[in-house]
């Protein structure tokens, strides 16, 4: 809690999930994807003659 008796939320933007909770908690409260950002997978694979393709675009 801050001064006035509020909860403080931390919001972790990682690079595969999002992490939300509260200051004063121990645990998280949610985690969810992170939807936004650059593939990690950044060559071209396949799987038999199957090509493999990114989902996500560079949106810079």
């Amino acid at each position: 809690m801050d001064s006035r008796g509020r909860n403080v939320v931390v919001c972790d933007k990682g690079t595969g999930f999002v992490k939300c909770g509260y200051a004063s908690s121990t645990f998280l409260a949610h985690v969810f994807p992170a939807l936004v950002g650059r593939p990690i997978i950044r060559s071209t694979s396949k799987v038999g003659n199957i090509e493999i393709k990114a989902l996500m675009r560079n949106l810079t």
